[in-house]
């Protein structure tokens, strides 16, 4: 008969591959993680040193210049407190402070609180700081996804995919404000993870909207879980302080409402699934006129809706899916998607692989995340200095599709994805 002692040396054996197993694991997720973590770190530092500049469009369009889309809050912010319209952007009438700009876009509380503040400090120092607090809400994006499941390498994926995702390169560089609404639009799917929403969810997404009025598009999908007090309130908070700000300055309505315009043409920065419908149609086709192309974008606009709207009325209230599906709708309706606008749809990829650890939602977080074939179509970084080649179709148009495919392609086949599980599953969240 053993003695205990030669039972507990029998038991420790049996043990020891399960351990050096996990010691295995855990090296793994641990060089995975530095992996990331060092590409990350690249990202920062081409932000002042501009090594990766050359693999993007607007990095070389732009010539190195950063901060474009920041200044533009930033000179809104100083018009609001100078008394000028928000939306004025001729240098004749209004104080340039800022040192490059484009035309303010968004609505009016983002220029009248946050670019207004910021307008306070000297231009570059606050590019600065946006800049790091940029930074500081990703990291907080990554280590509060990688606390939404208990799996570790499902953990481990879920910090990843904000720590080595190649459109927050032009994120930091423009200077933009699609991560922190990203942020907001987390705290959201955390919820819906979580099993329900609530007012402080509604906030979130009020907050997302004021930011970036793309947000407006999770409408349907609040209706649908009829969440109609928040509704209620967002709209209402929406409305009023954009059409008081309207009442004050007239001419703000037709700038706000320039954002829907869309006359689609060619553009190499555009990479929105209606520009690849537009590269493609235009490949096959042409000597087709602009009005043909202006239905055919149309058609497709409508198609997507009722598509959206049949998948969200006829499936079960997975808020999670719906909150997803509209979040993604974005990609296929709006006809400037640019390629920081890809940051957007990282708690998309976080909530639905932690809802079902999918592979194929890898693969596709993976084709987002790898930077465009841009710097093998100009390699000489042309587009810096000739203005022609921005809005011109490459050729052969097989290259001009490829090219704008590489966005566009997984973001339609995530959409489609969400739409097949709105439809045909119903597995349990795994948390």
């Amino acid at each position: 008969m053993p003695t205990s002692r030669s039972c507990s040396t029998a038991e420790s054996a049996s043990r020891l591959p399960d351990q050096a197993t996990q010691r295995r694991s855990r090296a793994c997720r641990s060089a995975l993680l530095l992996l990331a973590l060092l590409f990350h770190v690249s990202m920062l530092a081409s932000w002042r040193l501009g090594y990766w500049n050359q693999f993007t469009f607007d990095s070389t369009a732009t010539q190195g210049w950063r901060g474009w889309d920041f200044f533009a809050v930033f000179q809104a912010g100083h018009n609001a407190a100078t008394g000028i319209s928000i939306y004025e952007s001729d240098n004749d009438r209004i104080d340039v402070v800022a040192p490059r700009y484009t035309p303010y876009r968004y609505l009016p509380a983002l220029a009248l609180t946050l670019g207004n503040a910021l307008s306070r400090l000297p231009p570059l120092w606050a590019l600065r700081i946006w800049v790091v607090i940029i930074e500081i809400t990703l990291l907080g994006c990554a280590w509060a996804s990688s606390r939404l499941c208990k799996e570790p390498w499902a953990r481990t994926a879920l910090a990843c995919m904000w720590l080595a995702y190649t459109p927050f390169y032009l994120e930091i560089y423009l200077g933009q404000f699609s991560l922190v609404q990203s942020a907001f639009t987390l705290f959201i799917v955390s919820g819906c993870l979580g099993g329900r929403l609530a007012l402080r969810h509604d906030a979130a997404w009020l907050a997302s909207i004021l930011i970036k009025p793309n947000a407006m598009l999770l409408a349907p999908a609040m209706m649908r879980l009829r969440r109609f007090r928040g509704l209620a309130v967002v709209g209402g908070v929406v409305g009023l302080t954009t059409m008081a700000y309207v009442a004050a300055y007239p001419a703000a309505l037709p700038a706000i409402l320039g954002n829907l315009a869309s006359d689609m043409g060619s553009q190499l920065g555009n990479h929105g699934v209606r520009q690849l419908l537009y590269s493609v149609v235009h490949g096959m086709f042409p000597e087709l006129g602009p009005s043909y192309h202006q239905w055919i974008q149309r058609v497709w606009v409508l198609i997507v809706v009722l598509v959206s709207l049949y998948v969200t009325m006829r499936s079960a209230t997975n808020s999670l899916l719906l909150i997803c599906l509209w979040t993604t709708s974005f990609f296929l309706l709006y006809h400037d998607v640019w390629e920081h606008h890809y940051v957007m749809l990282l708690p998309v990829y976080v909530g639905l692989y932690a809802r079902s650890r999918s592979r194929w939602l890898l693969l596709l977080w993976g084709l987002m995340a790898i930077w465009t074939p841009y710097v093998w179509i100009d390699p000489q970084g042309f587009a810096a200095y000739d203005a022609s080649m921005r809005w011109t179709p490459l050729v052969p148009a097989a290259l001009d599709v490829f090219y704008h495919a590489s966005k566009a392609v997984p973001a339609l086949a995530l959409w489609v994805y969400i739409c097949k599980q709105l439809i045909t599953r119903r597995e349990p969240i795994r948390v």
